[in-house]
């Protein structure tokens, strides 16, 4: 299945919602489970430079934090989709945020290299490092 998006373009909230036909209500969440109309699962990955978690943006790699703040983490539906998706290879589409201007940057397809689940900020916390598959 493929999406109507371009690398490096940036989206509003309403423009991510057409293209993926959803409806994200007041505000986006981070791990977005969605499934194609073949029944095979899909996830929209967002993350926010200024939002509450200390995801780590790079070139070459992209550390996010899992969901759940200021607790230890569990393995939610949205955690352990990333946890499979290690393994079953499901397609993950990822948006950056970068400023507090609303706009989300399409940053391309990703994949999850690895993951840990680790003291961070004095909780457990799920840390998945992610590698792009394709700028598209």
């Amino acid at each position: 299945m493929n999406f109507d998006l371009t690398l490096n373009k940036d989206y509003t909230k309403e423009e991510v919602e057409t293209i993926f036909s959803t409806n994200f209500g007041y505000g986006i969440k981070g791990i977005t489970l969605r499934k194609y109309k073949n029944g095979k699962p899909y996830i929209i990955l967002f993350s926010k430079e200024n939002g509450p978690y200390s995801d780590e943006f790079s070139e070459n790699a992209f550390y996010y934090d899992g969901e759940g703040v200021n607790k230890d983490q569990k393995l939610t539906a949205a955690n352990k989709a990333l946890v499979n998706a290690k393994e079953d290879r499901r397609t993950i589409y990822g948006f950056r945020q970068e400023s507090k201007r609303g706009m989300w940057r399409y940053i391309g397809i990703l994949k999850v290299l690895d993951y840990e689940y680790v003291p961070k900020n004095g909780f457990k916390t799920y840390v998945f490092k992610l590698g792009k598959v394709s700028d598209y």
